[in-house]
């Protein structure tokens, strides 16, 4: 996926891509565990602040069905592997169509690369974005 917990800040919070390769380079010390992105809902919406914050490894972070229920979206990368391991405090290792019946899936990938077939079955919105064209990044990130 072209989205990882190192560009997602960019991705989400100032609806810029940035190379995984390019935020590599300009990272600063260790790599995150999280990433949190605030956000002011639009009075439609009941007004207010809200915070996500981002994380790349839920075993780390949500043990219970409890934590689980606080999951807005899932970003998948179109292989089943990702799941490995993950628990949803509801018993046994948890496969992809679990996680996608319980939270928003989003799948983005590349403009113009296949989309892999695993994600036919799974409750995913597909999106891409372009290698080289940056005026588009917050049109795939607002759809």
């Amino acid at each position: 996926s072209p989205i990882t917990l190192l560009n997602s800040f960019d991705f989400f919070g100032k609806c810029k891509f940035v190379p995984r390769e390019v935020a590599v380079k300009h990272l600063t010390g260790s790599r995150p565990t999280s990433v949190s992105i605030k956000r002011v809902l639009p009075s439609r919406f009941g007004g207010g602040n809200v915070e996500y914050e981002i994380i790349d490894n839920p075993q780390r972070k949500l043990h219970s069905s409890k934590d689980w229920d606080r999951v807005v979206a899932v970003i998948a990368q179109g292989a089943a592997w990702q799941f490995k391991g993950w628990k949803m405090g509801r018993g046994d290792t948890t496969n992809p169509v679990d996680v996608f019946s319980n939270s928003f899936g989003y799948y983005i990938g590349y403009e113009g690369a296949p989309v892999p077939k695993e994600l036919q079955g799974w409750n995913v919105k597909k999106d891409s974005v372009s290698k080289n064209k940056r005026g588009l990044d917050s049109v795939s990130k607002n759809k």
